[in-house]
């Protein structure tokens, strides 16, 4: 009975997936479908009906590639991709457009119809190698692909953007824009960048992260992931996070996995956090290769025991719906581990909700630096 109801649950999962990618739009949205490899910058023709509509091309990142353009790691940052496995990077702003900015643009699956409204999404994240953040990062719709042979910038029209278009600065976690679009008849193509003049753009300047070691950029740079292109009857039919009321920000904190050779266990074990989104306890693809250093370290001590402790941040240990948010991530720890082979009896746990914060600040970034599983190596 229970493999039938876990069929009967992954058919309907793979029946509403299906449903979504049907009304969605836009062709290949989050980039996993290619055709060739990425060898260099500039690969967006990999993915599969994706173009840059200037000579600068925009860049494809991917699951597969483990060197300078991989995920969640890469020469520009690192962040687990929003949907699947592979994401896009553009180039929004540059300081004197010392670097040209970069657009992704696709041919749409069906013209767009007059006065028909469409909702409009996709998500973007600062990477860690930007000196500098902007706004006005939206979607434009043509009739026409455009196709410049000059590395410049396409000054039109934004169709689409947040509705408080603000300074994306975020570099931890990824942030939605949303819009709803009324067509003007026979569009057929997406565009998405800046499509504003560097004086009407609002920038910041960023110093450099203490967890990024590679070299700054001279421009804001973003990673894109997962457009979507969906018809609509009323506006209010177009659920974007910004018109939410929660405030609760979904950042994940990520460091790069550490190289484990000539330490010993109990540093290995002190050094490794796992981190979170709020209210979340799944185990991300970056939480993975931080865990695997646990678990070699367990393999090779076979009689040596883990303590795996949960922490929240402030809002997380107030919230009534998540009293059993610290245990949900000790358990998927503790079920990853003995999937890998570690005994159950090896593996102990405990919750110390808000109580051990290790940033003390009350910003977004002190909070997703909270919530998060450290480990304890016991001889």
């Amino acid at each position: 009975m229970k493999k039938i109801i876990i069929s009967f649950l992954s058919l309907s999962l793979m029946v509403n997936l299906s449903a979504q990618d049907m009304n969605n739009l836009v062709e290949n949205p989050s980039f996993e479908q290619t055709e060739g490899r990425i060898k260099r910058g500039g690969a967006i023709a990999v993915a599969v009906g994706w173009m840059s509509p200037t000579k600068a091309s925009a860049d494809l990142f991917a699951g597969k590639v483990k060197e300078d353009y991989g995920t969640p790691s890469n020469e520009l940052g690192m962040e687990d991709p929003q949907d699947g496995e592979n994401y896009v990077g553009i180039r929004a702003f540059s300081y004197n457009d010392k670097e040209a900015r970069t657009y992704i643009s696709s041919r749409l699956k069906q013209v767009l119809r007059k006065d028909q409204k469409y909702c409009v999404t996709f998500y973007v994240n600062l990477a860690e190698a930007s000196k500098y953040a902007s706004n006005n990062i939206g979607a434009n719709f043509s009739k026409k692909q455009y196709n410049i042979s000059e590395a410049k910038s396409i000054l039109t029209q934004t169709h689409v953007q947040h509705k408080d278009n603000p300074v994306f600065s975020g570099q931890f976690g990824w942030d939605q824009v949303c819009g709803v679009y009324r067509a003007e008849g026979g569009e057929k193509f997406i565009t998405i960048g800046n499509f504003s003049s560097n004086g009407s753009t609002e920038n910041s300047r960023l110093k450099k992260s203490k967890d990024f070691s590679g070299a700054q950029v001279v421009s804001a740079y973003y990673y894109v992931d997962n457009i979507s292109v969906v018809e609509i009857d009323e506006e209010s039919d177009c659920k974007c996070q910004a018109d939410d009321r929660t405030v609760e920000t979904k950042f994940i904190y990520e460091v790069a996995p550490m190289s484990i050779d000539g330490l010993q266990p109990e540093q290995v074990a002190s050094l490794t956090s796992v981190y979170y989104g709020y209210g979340d306890a799944e185990i991300s693809k970056n939480s993975e290769a931080h865990l695997k250093n646990i678990l070699t370290i367990l393999l090779e001590n076979n009689k040596a025991k883990i303590m795996v402790t949960s922490h929240l941040d402030e809002n997380e240990a107030e919230d009534p719906e998540l009293t059993n948010l610290g245990k949900e991530r000790t358990e998927a720890i503790k079920v990853f581990l003995m999937s890998n082979g570690v005994n159950y009896t090896r593996i102990l746990t405990e919750e110390k909700g808000n109580t051990q914060p290790a940033d003390k600040a009350h910003n977004d970034l002190a909070k997703a630096k909270n919530r998060r599983v450290t480990f304890t190596f016991i001889k």
